[in-house]
């Protein structure tokens, strides 16, 4: 099991996954809770949590001195699907996943996870076609998706998904971005945060503390998010009465970080916004290794506030993403979009924050 995750989510993806695996069928009693408590080394309270969970989403029945009994399939009332080809590979869709599990459970809708339909292909744009269609052969009532990024013909592949999800009347809630470039929008509900906000927020930390020449740094061809981080960016100098050109816009280079650190020196930026935290931590790293003076002469912030920002050997300034936050807000989403298909689309946007570390305090 993945130690990712809290203790009771860990239990309740065992045996829901064990039930899956016709493990136990349905009419079975499941373990009791003293027995369930040794074998996982936790509490009552924990494993009665996750059997909570079961019974909300209607895959077990819970009877007071009976015990726990296993429902046939198909007892669940509202399904759905997570359609995040880039899952493990973006670290803010993990507690974003779940918190949505965990929220859905409690408003008795079943998610299902792309690991518990053993698609055999790595590749992004096969695993989220493979996962479509299954999630059409399973009829699930809805499908939380987040559309690719840095593929061929991206925007008609991602309307191809959403084309294929509508005809078959299947609901859909995006995570963390649109298919379209802004400010063109689709017709669905989409969670996440302001991006454009998230960047004006960076930008004015960084020039109210008086940075001079200010850098956005991203890779060739950035995703939309990132470029309205940029949008935003550029928007907090003219906050400050200055020209948003003053903004540089700088390439990086993930294969040769150096490459990019020099030319920051170069230019004598003294203020650096980095598209996200692992951008950040390159470029950190090849800046102290020559010789910048981190934040003395040059502050660095990064976005999303991954786990490893504060562990950094400058700890790194970021935004933070309400990951939790975004995962329970899309949950009821979709069980209102389900219970309420005719209703106009919504498009939350939840506030982040910044976390002011090492990398940008004021000397």
């Amino acid at each position: 099991m993945s130690h990712s995750k809290p203790k009771y989510l860990q239990i309740y993806s065992e045996i829901a996954n064990a039930i899956k695996n016709q493990e136990y069928a349905p009419g079975d009693l499941l373990p009791t809770e003293e027995v369930l408590c040794k074998k996982h080394a936790t509490s009552r309270p924990t494993v009665a949590k996750a059997l909570r969970l079961l019974a909300k989403e209607k895959i077990v029945k819970r009877r007071a001195g009976f015990g726990t009994q296993v429902l046939a399939p198909g007892k669940s009332s509202i399904t759905a699907g997570l359609l995040i080809p880039n899952l493990h590979s973006t670290e803010i869709f993990t507690p974003i996943c779940a918190s949505l599990t965990e929220a859905a459970g409690m408003e008795a809708m079943r998610i299902v996870r792309p690991l518990e339909l053993e698609i055999p292909t790595e590749d992004p744009c096969q695993l989220a076609e493979i996962l479509t269609q299954r999630f059409i052969d399973e009829k699930v009532h809805g499908v939380f998706f987040s559309p690719l990024e840095h593929i061929p013909n991206q925007e008609r592949f991602n309307r191809g998904i959403l084309r294929k999800l509508d005809e078959a009347g299947i609901r859909i809630v995006l995570l963390d971005r649109d298919v379209y470039a802004w400010p063109q929008q689709t017709p669905h509900d989409l969670v996440g945060i302001d991006n454009i906000e998230a960047g004006y927020t960076i930008g004015s930390h960084l020039i109210a503390n008086g940075c001079k020449t200010p850098a956005f740094v991203s890779i060739p061809n950035p995703a939309m998010t990132v470029r309205l981080r940029r949008i935003g960016a550029r928007e907090s100098l003219a906050h400050f009465g200055r020209d948003t050109r003053e903004m540089l816009d700088i390439c990086f280079h993930p294969e040769a970080p150096e490459k990019t650190a020099q030319e920051l020196l170069d230019k004598k930026v003294d203020g650096i916004l980095c598209a996200n935290d692992a951008t950040a931590a390159q470029l950190l790293r090849a800046l102290l290794d020559l010789g910048a003076k981190i934040p003395e002469s040059i502050r660095v912030c990064g976005f999303d506030d991954v786990k490893y920002a504060s562990l950094l050997s400058v700890p790194l300034t970021s935004y933070h993403q309400p990951c939790r936050a975004i995962g329970k807000v899309a949950a009821r989403v979709m069980i209102n979009r389900i219970k309420n298909p005719d209703t106009p689309a919504h498009r939350v946007s939840l506030a982040g924050r910044l976390i002011v570390r090492e990398s940008s305090t004021p000397v």
